[in-house]
């Protein structure tokens, strides 16, 4: 068990193990020809134009702004667990990422607010999966790794 004691960071680090096999996934995906974008090409598509979301420091911006945003998955995640309990941990993951899947490209998508598209299903389809396991991991991690930090022990009032 990692003795990390705060929220934010075991949140964090949560979220990141989560973020190594969606990434690991969809480049997978993204060299295999069955996606035209990954997620951090995605994400430099909310900064910019779609010529440009393949140069270099375009990439480090969106890879930047997923790392971010797996970040901010794993603490919600970790709150999440703390107000329902970590039982079935891995399946709240997977919920809340299917959650943020439909939220970020349902949603998302449809205002346009990248310029990186999916055109047909299957790299949807794709993305979804990925999405699925950064919540799948990222509960294990919670559940495994940071149980004290999900379900800190109530502290004691101080005596008077």
């Amino acid at each position: 068990m990692l003795k990390v004691k705060d929220t934010i960071i075991a949140g964090v680090l949560a979220g990141w193990m989560g973020n190594v096999v969606k990434e690991a996934l969809t480049w997978s995906f993204y060299f295999m020809g069955w996606v035209s974008y990954t997620f951090v090409h995605i994400a430099a598509g909310f900064y910019y134009s779609k010529e440009n979301i393949d140069a270099p420091l375009s990439l480090v911006t969106g890879a930047i702004t997923d790392w971010t945003i797996a970040g901010t998955f794993g603490v919600v995640l970790l709150y999440l667990l703390r107000y329902t309990g970590s039982d079935y941990a891995v399946f709240k993951g997977i919920g809340l990422g299917s959650l943020v899947y439909v939220i970020t490209f349902g949603i998302g998508m449809a205002l346009d607010i990248t310029r990186a598209t999916l055109i047909t299903p299957l790299p949807d389809f794709l993305l979804l999966i990925s999405h699925l396991f950064i919540g799948a991991v990222s509960g294990w991690a919670l559940r495994k790794y940071f149980t004290h930090t999900v379900s800190p022990k109530p502290k004691k009032k101080a005596e008077t």
